[in-house]
């Protein structure tokens, strides 16, 4: 992105984020790179990025800004037009000092916590033997980062939620204001809007509609469903699994487990089935059924995926959607 400098407490006026390295003068000058999702790059780290992401044309023409997915990992972030974005979670060869300091802290707490070690062991891919290195841990900051951020954004009745989170892949966190938008797609109407409050403008509004504040220790659910040969994976409240069970999909697993746990282990499984994902345009319109969204997480069926994997702390909780299985023991959480 380009045209301003933070003004937060980061080192970004003066040396790429990215490398540490010193940068001088305006943004795309002589010393200094284009200024690339909020902060200043140098010329080696912005041109190592320059085709990382891909642009996607699903938001309206006259919106003033594009969805754009990681060619890495998958990952999407909203950029508006004339700017410049990279992935909310990939980092690189030439990220380090700064860029990385939140892993090095990250790594510090991995001897107390064996269960984080392994969670960040699988989402990098890693054995029982490996080390686990600093970008693995901020790579996997990072991603729980912004899942967390966009589960606090969602609302009731959306789906595909996208957002721009200040200060990733490289602070951790959610670290400034200023953003590019969140985007999601009303499951009612089907169009991709900006979540500027809980009603779509072209709608009704839907009585018992609210916002969800994400709460670390909140109960949630990981499921997985079957559609022909797709699997759609996700995370949400009983609500959002029955909708894909009304559209015609098949259950598969869900598993319930701690808020936390939950969007770590969906960031787990983003991570390891990128290769297995479903080309978006080529299967969204005549090959899934309409709960499925605009095609994230959706993976073909030989894609080995077992639920409590990856949320090890986790209950399977699959029988309650059984066709016989009473509602009455709803959680209430969110949907996605």
């Amino acid at each position: 992105m380009r045209g301003r400098r933070e003004k937060a407490s980061h080192p970004t006026s003066v040396v790429c984020i990215n490398c540490g390295d010193a940068v001088h003068g305006r943004a795309g000058s002589r010393g200094r790179g284009p200024d690339i999702a909020w902060y200043a790059h140098c010329h080696p780290c912005a041109a190592l990025v320059a085709d990382q992401m891909e642009r996607l044309d699903v938001l309206p023409e006259d919106s003033g800004a594009a969805l754009y997915r990681c060619r890495t990992c998958g990952t999407d972030r909203i950029c508006r037009l004339g700017w410049r974005t990279r992935c909310h979670v990939c980092l690189d060869e030439r990220s380090t000092g700064h860029a990385l300091a939140a892993g090095q802290r990250l790594l510090t707490d991995l001897p107390d916590d064996p269960a984080l070690a392994d969670q960040i062991r699988r989402f990098a891919g890693f054995t029982t033997a490996d080390a686990i290195t600093a970008r693995a841990a901020q790579e996997f900051q990072a991603a729980v980062a912004l899942g967390t951020e966009l589960d606090r954004r969602r609302r009731d009745g959306w789906n595909d939620v996208t957002g721009d989170v200040h200060g990733l892949p490289w602070c951790g966190e959610w670290t400034g204001p200023s953003s590019h938008g969140t985007w999601g797609v009303h499951d009612r109407c089907g169009t991709w809007q900006p979540l500027r409050g809980r009603a779509c403008p072209q709608c009704p509004s839907e009585p018992g509609d609210r916002s969800f504040a994400a709460l670390r220790d909140t109960l949630h659910l990981l499921y997985l469903v079957r559609h022909r040969g797709l699997l759609k994976f996700g995370v949400g409240g009983e609500r959002r699994v029955r909708q894909h069970l009304l559209a015609g999909a098949e259950l598969v697993e869900v598993v319930e487990g701690r808020h936390a746990d939950v969007i770590a282990a969906e960031a787990i499984l983003k991570r390891q089935k990128r290769q297995a994902a479903v080309p978006l345009r080529k299967w969204r319109t005549w090959r899934m059924p309409a709960s499925f969204g605009a095609g994230t997480e959706v993976v073909r069926t030989g894609a080995p995926i077992r639920l409590t994997d990856v949320l090890t702390s986790g209950r399977d909780v699959t029988d309650r959607f059984a066709p016989t299985a009473q509602h009455t023991d709803t959680v209430p959480i969110r949907r996605r």
